[in-house]
């Protein structure tokens, strides 16, 4: 890395190559500049327009599924360290780490990662990347430090898989600090083995290890690589990732083309490196010979001088050699900047008129996780193939260009490609990109490989099987055991139609050649096996895998798990061949789960068989409870912690705890003394899984009674003859804490006694003394309690009299009079305790309503009623009855014969001055009724004016007056008349 003022610009190219197949396989690699910022992604796409699924293996561990289709890849993040490893204890040891993925039908398989500064992608070659002998390819490094190295990462995909590395310098270091000639280990399905050697180890560290040979017993699968690496010859500017999946040495071929990347030629970026596979091997660059001879394990660079611009800056290298070689492109990512930071490494397939003519469909091509970069594309066809870009014809200034000594090849760039790319050509193709920005490039081919195709068999006994080869040539014929199966043209055919026996596929490529493929040797599906097994959801079931169908051992690296389960996950132990399966956590209800898997014997023929499991998953279900008890001594109660239902699963076994932990346990369950608070159960089902309860201890109070605290005699406070009850107010004042309780009330005991629906209401009446029995129960079902109540009726407040009646003085004689009825308690109760009031009517008095004012004005005759009240009695009502007395008294006069003395005696008495029955009169001579006269019936006077006082029987009293008039005694004298009359008229009458 280089520095610039205060920016630093760092570039990284990384390169793909893939091959579409319905397995992959990813071996990891020595991650030695460390896992900073690390992003991991798997790419996956396909031809195919029907979803399929994908399972994902990590160190033969089922890790996820997933589903793609065409026009519809898939990314999915992984753990950066299953792949990038920088832990020393899984460098130059055993582990499982590492990726294998499977599917129903074939997709291409990307693995696109990150770290600061540096991003590298690495493609599976799938079936065809699976072999026994490879040769190791990696820069050779110009510079040592402790940040670049060489690595191999091998895995292995059958069990006992005996690796063996050597034809390295012996004098390599690897990280481990060993040095040896060779390197043997053992692999079990899914392990993998990683070698490295560090720079800054030795000198030997730079390129001895470009070339070891690497050699198993079995396939094996190979990434190879530096993480760092630098490979010009100048001053050391910045490293970058360079790592590749490598093929078998049966998969190379001997004519390649090459498509410069996007650095200058004088930046020495741009080279070809050549690894030879066998002894004299010779080549030619662009058609010359370049007179090396190579013996296996040797390599040689081609320096960035032998591109031949073809026209349009458009740079190409072809190369031909005697022998098959590896080749792999060194390139970099950017054209300006530090450019001898962007290095990337591709694996470049050979070409051959066997190639298929379409690549289809590589997804999401210019992206690492949500980083989008300039990519360019790189096609290589056969001379005068018509090629289209998804569908489109390219333009003419991106090709094609000629290729120098292989006039049948031409290549094509494209710029500013993105999305999901499908290349199609009337001709074998391939394809490859080349893409960067300022921080990242990457670039590589997806391709076929030109040997024949072998015969793959997808799906399996339970979805169907098809045997298939690629479908991109131009016809195909299969057979079964050498004779040809009418009708079966096409590139698929469904085994299961035509039964066991050895299949082959004749393919034709027009223009190029007829070839058949190796016998594939088919067995027809036999029946599915399936058994059941009922667990809990905390067991793991340990199935020993056993043919029923054949005596032969079970060949351990061919189990495999066809269908995954829903609902748990399942592995296969690589050392002794056992099948685990358990459930995943968090279950909560019971279910039932599946899954299939398939072995396979040992001999030979390999007899084979698919199982199906099926599950009944028992989750233990457990439930926290509460349970209750009535108070003993104070607040402390004993509990039956038995009674609580905890869990409903048969079987169970229940163990009782004072603390949360399980470790203090209750001795004696069924009678717990304890105060409110918890308990603990732990349950166990008959699977053995176990979970606790809580159990919230309540300590509910013995009901409680005491009807000494209620007055039974009760007044009959409406003096109607019935008295009202209401209960609810009578519970609180017998029982305690009533809310605790439900208080029932009876008429009989026998009711009460058992407690049933035959109860008073709330509101109750009663006209005669009543016993009721009162049953107090507990809530919280403590015993009951009873008691009972005798209802009496209150005596009423005595009265001297219940009716009243008087009369009342008119005294302005107007026919009304104000009266004070409290003047009239005393006749009827003298006892200050008693409180009186008035009321109009006897409905109100009785019902203490309406009271009216004790001052009242009455006219003539009123009736009021009376409400007495107090303490020490009922209430009495009595009546009384006011009328107005009116008395009539009239003034008179009196006239008397004057005596000698000029007084006259009167009678007083002698008018009659009131009607009025038994009414009293009495005489005074002064207004002021001061002076009585005491002989009424002489009273001497010589006129005026007297007093007289009527008084009723009722003792109101009316002042009249009698006038007095005394008048002369009578005189006469004749002689003043003279009677001597005369007849006026003459009639001879005198009227006098």
């Amino acid at each position: 890395m280089k520095k610039f003022l205060l920016t630093v610009f760092t570039f990284i190219c990384v390169t793909i190559n893939a091959q579409l197949d319905t397995e992959h396989w990813f071996a990891p690699m020595a991650a030695r500049t460390g896992l900073s910022a690390p992003q991991s992604f798997f790419y996956l796409s396909t031809n195919e327009t029907t979803p399929f699924q994908i399972d994902i293996y990590s160190g033969n561990v089922f890790y996820m599924s997933t589903t793609v289709s065409k026009n519809n890849p898939v990314q999915f993040i992984v753990p950066a360290d299953y792949m990038m490893i920088a832990n020393q204890n899984f460098i130059m040891n055993v582990s499982n780490k590492g990726f294998y993925l499977k599917g129903e039908k074939k997709f291409y398989a990307t693995f696109r990662f990150s770290i600061t500064n540096h991003a590298e992608i690495i493609t599976s070659k799938g079936l065809a990347g699976l072999g026994t002998k490879f040769y190791a390819a990696m820069a050779p490094l110009t510079a040592q430090n402790d940040f670049t190295n060489s690595t191999i990462g091998v895995t292995a995909t059958e069990n006992n898989t005996t690796v063996t590395v050597s034809g390295y310098n012996p004098a390599v270091v690897f990280a481990d600090g060993t040095s040896s000639p060779t390197k043997t280990f053992t692999l079990n399905k899914g392990q993998s083995y990683i070698l490295e050697t560090v720079s800054l180890d030795g000198i030997a560290n730079l390129t001895g290890l470009v070339g070891a040979k690497i050699e198993s017993d079995k396939p094996i699968s190979v990434t190879n690589g530096n993480y760092n690496g630098f490979y010009i010859n100048q001053p050391y500017n910045g490293a970058d990732i360079l790592m590749d999946q490598s093929v078998p040495v049966e998969r190379l071929g001997k004519d390649f083309v090459v498509v410069k990347g996007n650095g200058p030629i004088s930046s020495q970026m741009e080279k070809v490196l050549i690894v030879a596979t066998e002894d004299n091997t010779t080549y030619s660059v662009n058609g010359v010979a370049s007179g090396v001879t190579l013996n296996a394990g040797q390599y040689k660079l081609i320096e960035s001088g032998s591109y031949i611009n073809q026209g349009g800056n458009h740079y190409n290298i072809g190369i031909s050699s005697t022998k098959n070689i590896y080749v792999y492109q060194l390139l970099a990512g950017v054209s300006s900047g530090t450019i001898t930071a962007t290095g990337g490494f591709n694996y470049i397939p050979p070409v051959n008129c066997f190639l298929p003519n379409k690549v289809d469909e590589i997804g999401m091509i210019n992206k690492i996780g949500n980083t989008v970069y300039d990519t360019k594309l790189n096609i290589i066809t056969q001379s005068g193939a018509t090629v289209t870009l998804n569908g489109n014809a390219i333009a003419s200034s991106d090709g094609p260009y000629p290729v120098s000594g292989n006039p049948n090849w031409v290549s094509y760039s494209v710029p500013n490609v993105s999305g999901n790319i499908t290349v199609n050509s009337t001709k074998s193709v391939t394809a490859g990109i080349i893409g960067g920005s300022g921080a990242v490039g990457y670039g590589g081919f997806f391709s076929g490989f030109s040997t024949v195709p072998s015969i793959v068999k997808t799906g399996d006994c339970f979805t169907g099987i098809t045997l298939q080869v690629d479908s991109s040539f131009d016809s195909y014929q299969w057979y079964l055991n050498g004779v040809a199966i009418p009708g079966a043209t096409t590139y698929f055919i469904n085994p299961e139609l035509y039964g066991a026996g050895n299949y082959t596929c004749s393919i034709t490529k027009n223009n190029c050649d007829t070839k058949v493929t190796p016998v594939y040797n088919y067995v027809s599906c036999p029946p599915i096996v399936t058994t059941t097994f009922d667990i809990g959801n905390c067991n793991t079931k340990i199935i020993t895998p056993a043919l029923t169908n054949s005596t032969q051992q079970i060949n351990q690296s061919q189990t495999l798990i066809t269908s995954q389960p829903s609902l748990g996950t399942v592995s296969v132990n690589n050392v002794t061949g056992q099948i685990s399966y358990t459930p995943v956590p968090g279950l909560i209800n019971d279910v039932t789960d599946s899954f299939s898997y398939y072995i396979e014997g040992n001999g030979s023929p390999a007899a084979f068989q698919y199982f199906q499991v099926n599950f009944n998953i028992d989750v233990l279900q457990v439930n926290n409870a509460t349970v209750t008890t009535c108070n003993t001594i104070g607040t402390t109660g004993i509990f039956d912690l038995t009674s609580a239902s905890v869990t409903t699963d048969p079987g169970a076994t229940v163990t009782y705890y004072s603390n949360p932990g399980l470790t203090v346990p209750i001795s004696v369950p069924t009678s717990y003394s304890s105060p409110a608070g918890v308990a603990y159960a732990k349950i166990i089902s008959m699977y053995g899984c176990f979970n606790s309860a809580l159990l919230t201890l309540t300590v509910n109070p013995t009901p409680n009674i005491n009807t000494a605290n209620f007055n039974a005699n009760l007044c009959d406070d409406n003096l109607d003859g019935t008295i009202n009850v209401d209960f609810s107010t009578i519970t609180p004042q017998i029982v305690t804490n009533p809310g605790s309780f439900s208080v029932k009330y009876y008429l009989d005991q026998a009711d009460a006694n058992i407690g049933n629906n035959n109860i008073l209401p709330i509101i109750w009446s009663y006209s005669t003394n009543t016993t009721v029995y009162v049953r107090v129960e507990s809530i919280a079902g403590c015993p009951p309690l009873f008691g009972q109540i005798n209802f009496t009726i209150g005596n009423k407040i005595a009265l001297s009299t219940q009716d009243f009646s008087t009369f009342v003085c008119d005294t302005n004689w107007d026919v009304t009079e104000n009266v004070d009825l409290n003047n009239y308690k005393n006749n009827f109760s003298t006892d200050p305790a008693v409180s009186v009031t008035f009321y109009s009517t006897l409905a109100n008095a009785q019902n203490a309503t309406g009271a009216i004012a004790a001052n009242q004005t009455i006219s003539p005759t009123q009736v009021f009623y009376l409400r007495f009240q107090s303490t020490a009695g009922c209430a009495n009502v009595a009546k009384l009855t006011l009328t107005l007395d009116q008395l009539t008294a009239n003034n008179a006069s009196i006239n008397a014969c004057a005596g000698a003395t000029g007084q006259a005696l009167f009678d007083l008495t002698a008018p009659v001055l009131t009607t009025a029955p038994g009414a009293t009169v009495t005489y005074f001579s002064d207004a002021a009724l001061s002076i009585p006269i005491s002989v009424p019936t002489a009273y001497p006077s010589a006129g005026g004016t007297v007093y007289a006082k009527v008084t009723s029987q009722y003792g109101c009293s009316k002042v009249t007056l009698i006038t007095l008039s005394v008048n002369p005694s009578p005189n006469i004298n004749t002689a003043n008349f003279n009677a001597n009359l005369c007849d006026d008229n003459l009639d001879g009458i005198i009227n006098i």
